[in-house]
């Protein structure tokens, strides 16, 4: 090679690395995950003169590479295509984690063929290069008939497999986003789940209770203006009405936020919230904690009782029980605490599958909450039979 051929060579490397290094500054700055795909595909056609391509990503439900964004080929007809990753070039690269070039992918056994009916682009030049991130395949990308009808260097291969590294980075940092968009609204919902049913419990419990203290205030007025004598015997049914307004207006603040939790642990909570819910539920509740001594951490502690909390308030909502039982049994290597009811059972398989359309998610928050501290729980449950909820909790190291 020339002294001119190699400078021209050279000044096409160096302008193809700016070209990579402006396309990757911009695909950076790019969160959404689609539009990303959209970018990633042309740029990596504009940093390799190509007049196709396609972007493909491993779709673990079917166990595929499935095409996400064309241009050229078989255009919008392959969109949605699956490819299995035991066929085709594409498959080979995601398997094998390394780019595969070829001059003539028509005349390749490996090429997979466009479904029929899509619009069909003869195919010469080919290279396919891995997306990967932390040596995991996301998919692979191809770019396809160099404009110059020449085939990919070896420059070009290192270039587009420097490329497909950062855009693989740049995809992971917007799924990563899009996950953190989805718990926003995730958190938010429950949030306002939460305010619905306090608001409710206000207005079901204290609200009802203060509003027949007024109305049993205003009749001992009317009563100490007409009959004197009668006013201790009306004060009495006042007073117990105003306790049980105490009682569940503190049950409320205690299921809100249980300092004794924090302050004392697990097994004192649990003995004060039966407490408490002995005074104002009409159900016979049991408690069995004899063996639960040790203090956990505070982050087990509170899914833990937050777990009993949401086992107990759906029995209460929804099972209408005659009993409940709680049950714990602590050993030197795990815990495990039991919430049995006898009321009316559900079908648990019916009630998980309706979480999509659904207001209430109380199982699905047991268990997110058991997944928090590596428990396992299981919720059995049958119509007219009951329900257990059972969570075992390995110990802490």
């Amino acid at each position: 090679m020339n002294d001119t051929a190699e400078y021209a060579a050279l000044s096409a490397r160096i302008a193809a690395l700016e070209t990579l290094l402006r396309v990757t500054s911009e695909l950076t700055a790019e969160l959404d995950h689609e539009a990303l795909l959209t970018k990633i595909l042309r740029a990596a056609m504009q940093v390799t003169d190509s007049n196709a391509g396609s972007l493909l990503l491993y779709d673990a439900a079917v166990k595929a590479l499935v095409f996400r964004v064309v241009v050229g080929g078989g255009g919008d007809a392959l969109k949605g295509t699956a490819v299995p990753v035991t066929q085709g070039i594409a498959g080979q690269v995601f398997s094998e984690q390394r780019a595969v070039q070829v001059d003539d992918a028509e005349t390749d056994a490996r090429y997979f063929r466009a479904p029929a009916g899509s619009v069909g682009l003869q195919i010469r030049q080919l290279l396919a290069v891995p997306l990967t991130v932390k040596r995991r395949a996301l998919g692979v990308l191809e770019v396809m008939n160099k404009r110059t009808g020449e085939s990919y260097s070896a420059d070009e291969v290192e270039l587009l497999t420097a490329f497909a590294a950062q855009s693989a980075i740049a995809l992971e940092n917007a799924r990563l986003y899009g996950n953190v968009l989805q718990e926003r609204d995730r958190i938010l919902a429950v949030e306002a789940a939460v305010r619905h049913e306090l608001a409710r419990d206000l207005h079901d419990g204290p609200a009802q209770m203060l509003a027949a203290v007024v109305m049993q205030t205003r009749i001992v007025r009317d009563v100490a203006q007409q009959d004197p004598a009668r006013v201790l015997m009306e004060i009495a049914p006042l007073e117990a009405t105003a306790v049980k307004a105490l009682y569940q207006t503190r049950n409320i603040m205690f299921d809100l936020r249980p300092l004794i939790l924090k302050e004392q642990g697990l097994r004192p909570a649990l003995e004060q919230y039966v407490l408490r819910l002995r005074m104002v539920e009409p159900f016979q509740i049991f408690l069995d904690v004899e063996t639960l001594r040790a203090r956990w951490p505070s982050k087990h502690e509170a899914a833990i009782f937050a777990i009993v909390q949401e086992a107990v308030g759906n029995a209460k909502k929804h099972a209408k029980p005659q009993n409940v039982w709680i049950q714990a049994r602590q050993d030197e290597t795990r815990l495990e605490i039991q919430v049995r009811d006898d009321g009316r059972g559900f079908d648990v398989a019916q009630v998980q599958a309706a979480y999509s359309t659904r207001g209430s998610l109380g199982l699905l928050n047991m268990r997110e909450r058991a997944e928090m501290v590596n428990g396992v729980l299981e919720i059995t449950s049958a119509p007219q039979q009951g329900a257990r909820v059972q969570l075992s909790v390995p110990l802490p190291s």
